[in-house]
């Protein structure tokens, strides 16, 4: 590829900072600096884990596949990820650093079935951005694309720079307090996380994430104390969360994916 055709491409990406189509900007601009048909973007806090930015692209037979794994990923398989644990523990002057990841490279047979096999997944180019709040982001090529090109890496590196610039500017215009949605939307929105939740279960998660105690939701929502409890009981384990910051937390990485 030309240099004035990745920058083109690069440009794409860049004027789209801020919009809803940047995931796919972004996916255009890996897809012709390494031939990306997904990709997914995470942002990271402290070591509790990454937030799942957005997902883009899918596979033909396997409708919603790119939402599912980036999901699935950032809720459990992170931890088994060699690019993962460098993007939280590296220094901070580290700079952006890309690393290539095979299907065959992956150890964990549920990880690797879950984000590599069941999507016709080859392998991965991620690009980490180090610093108070680290990056990641991936491209992926598909089985069914045969060998990666030659000097694949060496472009994605020669961009990564601005390609991580442009991500950490779209997340943080992007970015959405748990507390700014009204208690409506958060209810639908946990609904619609397919973890089971009933509406009374959303009803006391939502309070919960917005800073709520559990007695001002049970006179809001007209529940007893007991009750309360046991719905949130009922909401944590349907969650998989064991308190309000993993609450929390669950919450930003089921809302996420709307950017997309």
């Amino acid at each position: 590829m030309k240099t004035n055709d990745d920058i083109a491409t690069l440009a794409g990406a860049v004027a789209s900072v801020g919009a809803p189509d940047f995931p796919t900007r972004f996916l255009a601009a890996l897809g012709a600096l390494c031939g990306a048909r997904l990709s997914s973007a995470f942002s990271f806090d402290g070591r509790d884990g990454p937030l799942a930015l957005f997902a883009a692209g899918d596979c033909r037979d396997v409708p919603g596949f790119a939402r599912a794994a980036s999901l699935a990923y950032a809720r459990h398989h992170w931890r088994n990820d060699r690019a993962a644990r460098l993007a939280v523990a590296a220094p901070r002057d580290t700079g952006v650093l890309v690393i290539r990841t095979g299907a065959a490279d992956i150890t964990d047979p549920g990880y690797r079935h879950a984000c590599y096999e069941r999507g016709g997944i080859a392998e991965r180019l991620s690009i980490l951005s180090a610093g108070p709040r680290p990056f990641m982001a991936n491209g992926y090529r598909m089985v069914s694309d045969g060998a990666s090109r030659p000097g694949d890496v060496a472009r994605v590196e020669r961009y990564a720079p601005v390609l991580m610039a442009a991500l950490t500017r779209h997340a943080d215009l992007s970015s959405h307090p748990p507390g700014e949605a009204t208690p409506s939307e958060m209810v639908r929105i946990l609904l619609a996380a397919d973890a089971g939740l009933s509406a009374r279960e959303a009803e006391v998660a939502a309070g919960l994430i917005q800073g709520r105690t559990q007695e001002e939701i049970g006179v809001q929502a007209g529940l007893s104390l007991a009750s309360v409890i046991t719905y949130r009981r009922r909401a944590y384990c349907k969650l998989g969360v064991m308190d309000k910051r993993e609450l929390v937390a669950a919450y930003r990485q089921i809302s996420a994916p709307r950017l997309v």
